[in-house]
């Protein structure tokens, strides 16, 4: 498709130097297309050039390198398994000290109508697809890099590439700030969309602070201007002249083509009598008929006689053999007229009678086969205008959240994928395209439902499967991660060879463990026992405490903050708070003072000065002080049915909720309560705890016998 690229940059870099932001934009010799990239450290110090120098050099030499006929994809595909290696050495050869965590970074090539991106850490990378109705759909493609690296490392920086096509009207932005905060989504869309690059980077700079470090690339896919017309010329074929010299001409053509039945036949029979060899052929052909006449003529009346007398006969038994004998010889008199009238005839009518029966034979599967190809055609453009009407009702869906009108999306995306599942899938190639667009369709769905699928998460250890142990609570004391299992044993996580090594404590007659809190060292877990029991990790230990419920009543989670314990109580809908009294706990008193929600389902809580307490409807309830206070919560889609544990701590922003039974973390704004995003996998099968490191962007998850991290690509 033939189109043209223009592209534009804009760097800034904050006052404070917490952020070392760097753009490359270079044009290729020889083609139409840019070589670009866009680098964010955070936090450099004074080795934090050294990754960026890095790129930056591997991009120049990449520009350099894609001459007028190279092949794009695979010099691309050249420059980041270099750059990958070159990074890695200097790593191993301790040039820097940079944390992985703390490079973002996108690389990239746009040429010959196709684009080629890899990047790593977290950017805003936004792509704007014009439709044919000259609507525009936006998807965030470093999202989709995000979801296939769940955990980058310095071995392999820039893991997945992403490819597709331009066509005209595209616009694709990469920026270290996610601009959708800083501008209307609209504004921001109607900049790209309608602005050259230049005066759209301009633009979007209005909106940010004065000493924003604000770093962007933009290119856009142009239809090229159109060359001027020339001067109609008039048309020799096609003028009046011409006209009135070919009208006799086409009058007389016209005239032949006129159906004329009788004089036709007329003229064949002529043409035949004045040649030797046709009229033979007609005289065979009129005696064939006239016979077949008569054989059928005389073929009726016997039959007629045979009948009538036949049923008068057939009711005196003597008269049964006379019949019998008279069936024989009347069907052996007419096998022998019909043998002999065919010997009797002349070969060249016994040649037309076979080519006569061949032809209908011909005729008749030729029609057939017509007929199955009509039916198949129509079948064919039945199916195409199923196929259409999906695509139109996914590229609706698309334009409505293009203006953000989620609702509307949401039912033309349920429509579209109503449709597509009543698509045939009689053919490899037709489940194949059903398979796709329902697939398509669904992906749309987790963007609308601000779902993250983890394909593969991070395999970081294992418990004994020879024992068939399987995890039951997570924890975190010190720099190490620690998890129960089911054969009441704590085990410590070792990275480097991906275990789950049990630790070696005296037993005290525990339970298994079902829920766990830790801090300051003191690690207290709930169990299958009524006792809240202890994990004393310097001395190697379990023992039961001497808390417990009064009879009666149960306990579903507890939380240790700032010395003191707390006991989700669901028997009586309350919070019991224990004092340190000693090595031990005073008797507790009832903390919450005032409520209007009902806890009697509440499974779990957490705390960070306040108190967030999770109910089995998925309903959270805040409390601070000891009182209800109102808490909006975003409807999660689909909706929370069963979770069974919640988190947050006192620097978060965010609270976390965990579903097993939809294998999903749910993320939460602490202040306002909005949906932010949900993480899940497949893998994610027996989920029974999960951990956040807010500082290192790493959320822990314990399924079954393995312990899993994914990316908090939340956190910013």
């Amino acid at each position: 498709m033939s189109m043209q690229l223009k592209a534009a940059d804009l760097r800034e870099d904050s006052a404070d130097k917490k952020q070392l932001n760097i753009t490359v934009l270079l044009p290729l010799d020889g083609r139409d297309g840019f070589v670009f990239g866009v680098i964010s450290i955070h936090r450099p110090g004074t080795d934090g050039a050294g990754p960026s120098n890095v790129i930056v050099e591997h991009l120049e030499r990449f520009a350099q390198t894609v001459g007028k006929d190279a092949n794009a994809q695979h010099r691309f595909e050249q420059f980041l398994s270099a750059l990958n290696e070159t990074l890695a050495e200097c790593v191993k050869n301790g040039d820097w000290s940079v944390p992985i965590q703390n490079v973002n970074a996108l690389v990239g090539i746009a040429c010959d109508a196709q684009m080629f991106l890899s990047g790593t850490g977290d950017l805003t990378a936004m792509f704007l697809h014009r439709t044919v109705e000259k609507r525009y759909q936006v998807f965030n493609l470093f999202r989709g890099i995000q979801t296939e690296q769940s955990l980058p490392t310095w071995e392999k920086t820039f893991a997945v590439v992403l490819d597709g096509d331009l066509a005209p009207g595209d616009v694709f932005c990469v920026s270290n700030r996610d601009l959708q905060r800083f501008l209307d989504a609209e504004e921001l869309n109607a900049a790209l969309a309608n602005l050259p690059p230049k005066s759209a980077a301009a633009k979007i700079r209005q909106y940010f602070p004065a000493n924003a470090d604000l770093s962007l690339v933009i290119v856009q896919a142009n239809e090229p201007a159109q060359a001027p017309q020339e001067m109609a010329h008039q048309l020799a074929s096609v003028s009046l002249d011409n006209l009135v010299r070919t009208k006799d001409e086409t009058t007389a053509y016209l005239e032949d083509q006129k159906p004329k039945p009788f004089s036709n036949v007329m003229k064949s029979v002529n043409k035949m009598r004045a040649h030797p060899v046709r009229l033979a052929i007609w005289k065979s052909v009129w005696r064939l008929a006239v016979s077949s006449v008569m054989v059928a003529a005389k073929m009726s009346l016997n039959s007629a006689k045979w009948t009538a007398s036949t049923t008068v006969a057939m009711a005196k038994p003597e008269a049964r053999k006379r019949i019998v004998t008279a069936v024989k010889f009347v069907t052996n008199k007419h096998v022998r007229f019909v043998t002999g009238g065919w010997k009797r005839l002349p070969k060249m009518t016994k040649t037309l009678m076979a080519a006569a029966v061949a032809l209908v034979i011909v005729l008749s599967f030729g029609i057939s086969a017509l007929q199955k190809s009509q039916v198949r055609s129509a079948e064919i453009v039945a199916y195409q205008a199923k196929v259409t009407e999906v695509q139109g009702a996914i590229e609706k869906a698309g334009g409505a959240i293009i203006y953000k009108d989620e609702n509307q999306a949401r039912i033309l995306f349920a429509n579209a994928l109503k449709l597509a599942n009543a698509l045939p899938k009689d053919t490899p190639d037709r489940a194949k395209t059903a398979d796709q667009m329902i697939a398509q369709i669904n992906s749309a769905f987790d963007e609308l439902r601000h779902i993250v699928t983890i394909p593969q998460p991070t395999l970081l250890g294992e418990l004994p499967t020879s024992t068939g142990v399987t995890g039951r609570a997570l924890f975190q004391s010190g720099a190490g991660i620690y998890a129960f299992g089911s054969d009441k044993l704590a085990y410590l996580l070792d990275p480097s060879t991906k275990t789950l090594g049990a630790l070696a404590t005296t037993n005290g007659e525990i339970g298994v463990p079902t829920e766990v809190t830790s801090e300051n060292g003191q690690t207290l877990f709930l169990d299958d026992h009524p006792e809240i029991s202890r994990l004393d990790l310097d001395n190697k230990s379990t023992q039961i405490t001497n808390l417990k419920p009064d009879a009666g009543k149960r306990w579903t989670d507890l939380a240790l903050y700032n010395g003191k314990l707390y006991v989700l109580e669901p028997t009586t809908g309350q919070i019991v708070r224990f004092n340190h009294a000693g090595n031990d706990f005073d008797g507790g008193t009832n903390w919450i003072k005032a409520k209007t929600t009902d806890l009697t389902d509440a499974v779990s809580l957490t705390i960070d000065a306040t108190v967030f307490v999770l109910k089995q409807s998925g309903q959270i309830v805040r409390f601070v002080g000891g009182s209800e206070v109102g808490w909006h919560q975003a409807a999660a889609d689909p909706a929370l049915t069963a979770p069974s544990d919640i988190l947050t701590t006192t620097d978060s922003l965010y609270v976390y909720v965990m579903e097993p039974s939809s294998q999903r973390i749910v993320v939460y704004k602490k202040d306002t309560g909005e949906l932010v995003t949900q993480y899940r996998s497949d893998a994610f099968t027996g989920l029974t705890d999960f951990l956040v490191d807010e500082p290192n962007k790493v959320i822990y998850l314990l399924a079954g016998s393995k312990l899993y991290s994914i990316t908090a690509s939340h956190l910013k």
